[in-house]
């Protein structure tokens, strides 16, 4: 039994000794939190492998380019002057159909889109004679169709791709138009160059825009959803020459379950610890003198490492909160039953249940600051002041310097 020393619970004898223990397995058990860590990282691997397979036989990220214009005029020294021309103004009318492909476990967000685009070329100075027109794309491999060139108004036949052979009739401005359908995978950009407009209509919810310029306007639609994109000349300048600005629609969340179970594996020691303190707490305050072998210790330790194996696995098949809720759970549900069959031996029911409230406070609190993102510090650090307040008042009657005889 704990003696009581003026009102006081006299500490266990061998505390530090207890202490330092704890502290070994932590950091043993800090090196498993790394293990599962480099888990998670084979595991993005293999779902990276699997996207880079899709794209092998879909198409890769697409960006759509304005058109390009380029010519050479020969000089009275019979040297040639190279001018090349990017479209001075472009609307693109994009109609993406996302759907996914299944490879192994993983589902990858593939598309196939419509684009129709119009353009005009300001030339100074105006030339006659021929000239080469292409417009840009990251992966020809996704055209399922040869694309319709309109240049000047009139059929473009000289092509390969999207590249054509075309003659100019000295004019300064010069239309074109280009039709296609390119199949891409994950992320859908444009190019801002000039003053430029895109209208994009989609089947899928877009979790993301990323890229140098926001959306004008976003919203659903009877089909879908619409975005629209203006950018002007003024806003698409750049001083350097070999950089394109755009905009990229992300059909695919970039915080996937893997960013998430890293999230939490970066809270790992820190909640450990918080178990750990929990238990350490009870047997330093109980009355019944009840000690935890550090046998008992490394189980529950180990017992919380697998609740982060449970997340990874079963949210490659369900989606990361349920997967959460269950890991959560079954975690909760088995050190509850050991604290209440082996620990305390059926003698206790207070202290199961309130192991049981803790680590459900612990992994709630956990699941809430992965989801702030930007508060997550905020509320770690308010989360770790309230933990010390509750420890300060549970051990305030412990009497540390009177040891158990």
């Amino acid at each position: 039994m704990n003696e009581f020393v003026n009102g006081k619970i006299a500490a266990p004898k061998n505390i530090m000794a207890k202490i330092y223990t704890i502290i070994g397995f932590l950091i043993a058990l800090s090196i498993g939190l790394a293990c599962i860590n480099g888990i998670i990282n084979d595991r993005m691997k293999f779902k990276d492998e699997a996207v880079n397979n899709v794209e092998k036989t879909w198409g890769k990220a697409q960006t759509i380019g304005t058109g390009k214009l380029k010519y050479e005029i020969k000089t009275d020294k019979k040297e040639a002057a190279e001018y090349s021309y990017n479209s001075s103004t472009s609307i693109t009318k994009a109609e993406a159909k996302v759907e996914f492909k299944k490879k192994g476990i993983y589902e990858v967000p593939v598309y196939t889109v419509k684009i129709n685009q119009n353009g005009v070329f300001n030339l100074n100075p105006a030339y006659k004679g021929k000239a080469e027109f292409k417009f840009n794309v990251t992966d020809p491999r996704g055209f399922i169709s040869k694309p319709v060139i309109k240049f000047d108004n009139k059929i473009a036949n000289n092509c390969s791709s999207y590249k054509c052979s075309v003659m100019l009739d000295g004019k300064n401005t010069v239309p074109y138009e280009v039709e296609y359908t390119i199949r891409g995978t994950k992320t859908l950009s444009f190019d801002a160059i000039g003053t430029s407009e895109t209208y994009l209509t989609t089947n899928y919810w877009v979790p993301e825009y990323t890229g140098d310029f926001s959306p004008v306007e976003h919203k659903e639609v009877k089909d879908g959803y619409y975005t629209y994109w203006s950018v002007p000349e003024a806003a698409a300048a750049t001083e350097d020459r070999y950089r394109n600005l755009g905009y990229t629609v992300n059909f695919i969340n970039t915080v996937d379950i893997y960013r998430m179970a890293e999230r939490c594996v970066k809270y790992g020691f820190l909640f450990i610890a918080l178990t750990f303190l929990a238990f350490f707490v009870y047997e330093i305050i109980n009355k019944n003198n009840k000690h935890i072998h550090p046998f008992q210790y490394s189980l529950v330790g180990v017992s919380m490492l697998v609740f982060y194996l449970l997340l990874l696995s079963i949210s490659e098949f369900l989606n990361f909160s349920t997967a959460y809720l269950i890991s959560s759970l079954m975690t909760i549900s088995l050190i509850s039953a050991y604290t209440y069959f082996v620990l305390t031996n059926k003698e206790d029911k207070k202290f199961p249940l309130a192991i049981g409230g803790i680590l459900g406070i612990i992994y709630l609190y956990l699941y809430i600051t992965i989801n702030l993102e930007e508060f997550s510090l905020l509320a770690g650090s308010f989360g770790l002041f309230l933990t010390i307040i509750a420890v300060m008042y549970a051990t305030r009657n412990v009497e540390w310097y009177k040891e158990n005889q």
